[in-house]
């Protein structure tokens, strides 16, 4: 099986990672990977989860949420190993070289120092990149605080209700047993190729998935109360937060289980919905309503001015790229490459 993910997310904070939990398992050994744009990172990655993948195992990807076409990560769970790009904007480092991680070093393939003319271009361009980044999550600040502005008042009773609808869930569905393990990951990004959503990995591992109406927001409460629940009854445990907004969640997994709770309306071969929304429907005003309805339609207009700079930035990345190309002795990193999957699967 292989499942695919996102361990960082374009927030209205900024960058949020996730990094610090990919790997880090007791017996987990993890290789840090060093080089620039352009130096051969992904391709590197790609080709040990293909080698993996040839030899029936099972692989865990790790998707750049900026850019979904390039990949930040493999695990193989099977030999406890993960690969990881360890550069900005989620510099990573081992946690103790030797014993649980180590370096690996693709810059030994870029021939260095690159001509003034690349230089005075790179550094333009690094410039331009960084501005986008700026401008984009100033929009997602702002459509965050739209959503949260224009959230109805809801009665306390109702809101434990919802709570209610969560837990229950899990009673219902989640089974009992298990070791209480939690893993967070990002099932979907805000990114250069729009809002994406791994509904593919969801499907893979959970067969039963609920999705609960989320166009009042309040989705996450019942999925925080279900996540309680869960933790209660000591299941193993995929949390997924919002990655616009991560102090809130987007979903719960119980792969052991095969289910999946998840905010909003999703795509997915046999899903159940949960009208949240229906239950909060005689308890608000047609105005408010009607204001909610504004502040979502504010919220997805600035998201869009944000997912257009995370675009600007994806072009001006390829470019930065394009510059790098030329230096790298791809014929050396080819050789590289064979020869470490030769060592991985000896």
């Amino acid at each position: 099986m292989t499942t695919t993910w996102f361990l960082g997310a374009n927030s209205r904070g900024g960058f949020a990672s996730l990094y610090s939990g990919f790997c880090a398992g007791e017996g987990d050994y993890l290789h840090v990977i060093k080089g620039g744009p352009g130096s051969g990172k992904s391709g590197f990655m790609r080709a040990i989860g293909a080698a993996a993948e040839r030899r029936g195992l099972e692989v865990e990807y790790i998707v750049c949420s900026g850019d979904p076409d390039s990949l930040d990560g493999v695990y193989l769970p099977a030999l406890r190993q993960g690969w990881v790009d360890g550069t900005a904007p989620h510099v990573t480092e081992p946690r103790r070289f030797g014993a649980d991680g180590d370096y690996v070093d693709l810059f030994q393939f870029v021939g260095t120092p690159l001509p003034a003319a690349d230089r005075e271009q790179l550094l333009q361009l690094s410039l331009a990149h960084k501005r986008c980044y700026r401008q984009a999550y100033a929009y997602l600040a702002a459509a965050a605080a739209l959503d949260e502005g224009c959230r109805p008042a809801v009665p306390a009773q109702l809101l434990e209700s919802v709570r209610e609808r969560g837990s229950q869930l899990i009673y219902r569905h989640g089974g009992k047993g298990g070791e209480n393990r939690v893993s967070r990951r990002y099932l979907s990004a805000n990114s250069c190729q729009g809002r994406l959503r791994l509904g593919e990995t969801v499907a893979a591992l959970c067969p039963m998935a609920y999705c609960l109406d989320n166009a009042l927001g309040l989705a996450p409460l019942a999925l925080e109360a279900a996540e309680r629940a869960a933790a209660e009854r000591g299941l193993d445990r995929i949390v997924c937060p919002d990655p616009l907004d991560p102090s809130r969640l987007e979903a719960l997994l119980l792969p052991k289980s095969g289910l999946a709770l998840l905010a909003g309306d999703w795509v997915l071969p046999a899903s159940r919905h949960v009208r949240l929304d229906v239950m909060a429907a005689d308890a608000l005003s047609a105005e408010a309503r009607a204001e909610r309805r504004r502040g979502l339609r504010a919220r997805d207009a600035a998201t869009g001015e944000a997912l257009a700079k995370l675009e600007a930035a994806k072009a001006l990345h390829d470019e930065l790229e394009r510059i790098y190309r030329p230096h790298v002795d791809f014929t050396a990193l080819t050789a590289f490459t064979e020869e470490t999957v030769a060592r991985i699967f000896r």
